[in-house]
């Protein structure tokens, strides 16, 4: 436990006072425990207990005074009151109360309080700490009503979420020492990443020995092979397949572990034409079996036979109308030998077809006779299926880091830590901006610290990420009482 004087010392020496309406729901709920219990306040004897909670220990009438600043003007005179006298307690509670909002110790007994007290409880204070007693506010039940009237109770659970965070934040180490927890917490996340990083390099190495074992085990076998004397087969195919299986694991493992994205997906290429031009009908001649020479009879002309051999490309006219008139020769003589009118037939023969051929057959032949390929153009690719992009295994580490780090926040506004709750919400949003939960964290633990604006933006863009959420009447509800509490604070100053 903590109590008010320790809060109060640990603020002046950071230069600093609580805010107003911490400082205010204090106030009002020290009152109200001393009005009830009708005893004399110190700040040494009021604490906040680890659920948020407030105590009032007993004050010792008989004990020496160990704080002059509360004590009433009247108690200076001869004629002092008892130091449980109903004014004299009202007056002890306003200088609780004036220290709680300025920050500063209450002045002199007997001097009246300055500007540096405004807004309605401003008023109810300087009642309280009325020089004269007959003006001053009668006890502490009345005094309990005004507080009341000036600042309106809040809800149970906020004003112990406000008291807790005020004792949390109060009981912080010193800075050099939270920067050494947060250096020790970041030393033991790399800890953590290290040692991922050494089971993934682990399993790899496992995996490339069975690989190295998978290829000794098949070269021994192939040694066998070919002791017991069967043909050796290769072992170059069967070890590329290994090697090529052992690159696949390990690139398996390594996408698994989030190390490199997969590649994008290569559109095909072009399928190749398997279209070719035709033959030339010299390439045809050509390649065509030489007819067997005739038997030339006893007495043949000299001039019969180069008309019967001779077939060139420059001659192919000539061989047409040869070959044609060598029909009409052999209708006419029907001495001459049949092989010599069945070599001047098949010498015809290309000359016959060459009529028949198609337009792009001529083109063909015309680019052959040319020296140059023909132009073939291939036929459009057929359109590309692009598959759906897989599944970035980066974005699913960064939500489970983010529900991590949201469960972090949520164990620390349990404790009542709104610092490191807030931290880690906000660490959770970087890595995912449109985690709901996290937002409704930050609501809660800008609420603790009586950042009612904050708290305000927080739990509006939870709604709209989640506006369907269990807990969504709830946080309309914190909404309404952080806006009516705004409006009141606003109000008093």
């Amino acid at each position: 436990m903590i109590t008010v004087l320790e809060i109060l010392e640990r603020a002046r020496t950071a230069g600093q006072r609580l805010p107003y309406n911490e400082a205010a729901i204090l106030f009002a709920a020290a009152v109200r425990l001393a009005a009830a219990n009708d005893s004399t306040v110190r700040a040494r004897l009021i604490r906040i207990d680890d659920s948020g909670g407030l105590r009032l220990e007993p004050f010792d009438e008989e004990a020496p005074e160990a704080d002059p600043g509360y004590l009433a003007p009247e108690m200076l005179s001869p004629d002092a009151p008892d130091r449980n006298d109903p004014k004299v307690q009202v007056y002890a509670a306003g200088v609780l109360g004036y220290e709680l909002l300025t920050g500063k110790p209450a002045p002199r007994p007997g001097h009246a309080t300055g500007p540096e007290l405004s807004g309605p409880l401003g008023d109810v204070l300087r009642l309280a700490l009325a020089p004269d007693r007959r003006t001053r506010i009668e006890d502490l039940k009345q005094l309990e009503e005004a507080v009341e009237g000036a600042q309106p109770r809040s809800s149970a659970e906020g004003e112990r979420n406000i008291l807790l965070a005020l004792r949390n934040r109060s009981s912080r180490p010193p800075p050099e020492k939270e920067a050494a927890a947060k250096l020790s917490d970041r030393l033991h996340q790399l800890e953590a990443q290290v040692a991922t990083l050494a089971k993934a390099q682990s399993r790899m190495e496992a995996t490339q020995r069975q690989s190295l074992e998978t290829i000794e085990r098949f070269e021994v076998g192939q040694l066998r092979a070919g002791d017991a004397g069967r043909r050796r087969q290769p072992v170059v195919a069967p070890a590329i397949l290994a090697g090529t299986l052992s690159a696949v694991a390990v690139v398996a493992v390594a996408w698994a572990l989030g190390l490199f994205a997969p590649p994008p997906p290569l559109r095909p290429a072009p399928p190749a034409t398997s279209e070719s031009p035709p033959p030339s009908p010299e390439a045809k001649e050509e390649s065509k079996p030489p007819a067997a020479p005739a038997k030339p009879p006893e007495r043949k002309p000299a001039s019969a036979e180069p008309k019967a051999a001779q077939t060139t490309s420059e001659e192919k006219p000539a061989q047409t109308e040869s070959a044609g008139s060598g029909q009409a020769s052999s209708a006419q003589n029907p001495g001459a030998p049949p092989e010599a009118t069945s070599a001047q037939t098949d010498a015809a023969a290309p000359a016959e077809a060459k009529p028949a051929q198609t337009t792009d057959d001529a083109g063909a032949v015309a680019a052959a006779d040319s020296g140059s390929a023909p132009q073939v153009t291939p036929p459009a690719p057929p359109p590309v299926k692009k598959r759906a992009a897989a599944p970035s295994s980066q974005a699913a580490m960064l939500h489970a880091l983010a529900l991590s780090q949201v469960r972090r926040g949520e164990a620390a506004l349990e404790q009542g830590n709104a610092d490191d709750a807030l931290a880690s919400f906000r660490a959770a949003l970087e890595n995912e901006p449109t985690i709901a939960v996290a937002f409704r964290g930050l609501g809660m633990a800008y609420a603790m610290q009586g950042h009612d604006a904050e708290a305000l933006q927080a739990y509006d863009k939870y709604l709209r990420l989640s506006p369907k959420a269990s807990d969504a009447p709830e946080i309309r509800k914190s909404i309404r009482e952080l806006t009516t509490r705004a409006k009141v604070g606003t109000t008093e100053q």
